[in-house]
């Protein structure tokens, strides 16, 4: 007992991973972890135990069934870094809509009457994350562009690459993802309307099942607001040419 209570009193250290310091996306409030890693609460100390435990016995049931070598040196602690990395990394977006409309809260004055106008604000190149599909838990890269008309509210674009990078980090079907994103700068930033385009290359397709063209992707959009009502389409016509000349 005290040996797994000094494990769930354990801090993961940034030294305890071989990649170096990684640069999670968002501050820690208190629950999820902070940058570095530093002070994990106890409940994820506690889920990266029972992945690590979960993963031994994946390596046996592959050890018994095809012989796998559990002997070989690159199999040391395999299971552990598996359950850091969905743990701190891969999951961590799970749940946290209110971390990224608080992402979105702090915004820059609105502009003066005479300069006001209905500008069409859009990312300057697709933010990239990798989820998960939540059907075969396979990897998904994820090439989001994004727009919005601002009514009161402006904020800098890096904020929509850390809201794309925290909230993509989860099991989630594309489309949910995509729609996801739309209501959560809707709610956050109240715009005139918004767009979000999503270019998704799934693995699910790409290493399994029907291997199809690794270059073949799935696309998505959800508009908002000004994009989706009628008489107003230069603003979709503008976002999608924008989009195109970076790569959609």
């Amino acid at each position: 007992m005290t040996k797994i209570l000094d494990e769930l009193n354990k801090v993961v250290d940034v030294d305890e991973l071989e990649e170096g310091p990684i640069q999670v996306p968002f501050p820690g409030n208190g629950d999820r972890p902070t940058i570095g890693f530093v002070g994990v609460n106890d409940k994820y100390v506690s889920a990266m135990n029972r992945i690590e435990t979960a993963w031994n016995d994946i390596l046996n049931a592959l050890s018994d069934s095809y012989g796998l070598d559990l002997n070989d040196p690159n199999f040391d602690d395999t299971p552990k870094r598996i359950a850091k990395m969905m743990i701190l990394e891969r999951c961590a977006g799970i749940n946290s809509r209110k971390e990224c409309i608080d992402l979105l809260d702090k915004s820059f004055p609105p502009m003066s009457k005479e300069q006001e106008t209905d500008q069409l604000i859009v990312t300057t190149s697709p933010a990239v994350v990798y989820g998960i599909c939540p059907h075969h838990f396979e990897n998904v890269r994820y090439n989001v562009w994004i727009a919005y008309v601002p009514n009161d509210k402006f904020v800098g674009i890096s904020k929509f690459t850390r809201l794309v990078e925290l909230y993509g980090r989860q099991p989630l079907l594309q489309e949910t993802f995509t729609f996801d994103l739309a209501d959560i700068i809707m709610e956050a930033l109240e715009p005139k309307g918004t767009a979000v385009v999503v270019k998704g290359w799934h693995d699910c397709m790409i290493a399994r099942g029907a291997k199809s063209n690794p270059n073949s992707a799935m696309m998505t959009s959800a508009m908002r607001g000004i994009f989706q009502e009628a008489g107003q389409e230069t603003f979709k016509e503008e976002f999608f040419r924008l989009c195109q000349q970076t790569g959609l």
